[in-house]
């Protein structure tokens, strides 16, 4: 099936603040839309990119300013967004999240990052936190 349009911008390096996120939430929904993502599930990508920028804002940079890398791809299988900073190692500890119905204050972060994304991992590499968010491309009308 072909492409209805380009591929959106695929690599991005920017100092994140908050009023930049707009722009790299818009660059999401259009990647999830390009990929064939419904509405639905473009938001849920969406809000997880969102929620994992927010994170790196607040947790890695202690909500100054820092540069960020994105990098977003199609594969045969998956929707990909891998998103590097230089802040704060990120410690597991505080990553654990909130399971679905769980009550209570703080980390909602990590279940709407599960909720957009079927695979999460998150790596150190000497001073870089590399976040890879992947999600199952959906099955298209056809068979494929």
């Amino acid at each position: 099936m072909p492409e209805a349009s380009p591929a959106p911008e695929s690599l991005i390096d920017i100092e994140l603040a908050p009023p930049r996120l707009h722009g790299l939430r818009n660059l999401a929904e259009r990647w999830a839309v390009h990929a064939g993502f419904n509405h639905l599930d473009a938001g849920q990508i969406l809000g997880a990119v969102d929620e994992a920028l927010a994170n790196i804002h607040l947790h890695s940079y202690g909500s100054r300013p820092g540069p960020v890398h994105i990098e977003i791809h199609r594969t045969p299988i998956e929707l990909v967004f891998e998103i590097s900073d230089h802040g704060k190692a990120f410690n597991p500890e505080h990553g654990t999240g909130r399971k679905a119905g769980e009550m209570g204050l703080g980390g909602w972060g990590s279940l709407m990052m599960q909720n957009g994304f079927q695979r999460i991992e998150r790596r150190r590499v000497g001073d870089k936190n590399i976040l890879l968010l992947a999600r199952l491309l959906p099955v298209q009308k056809g068979g494929v």
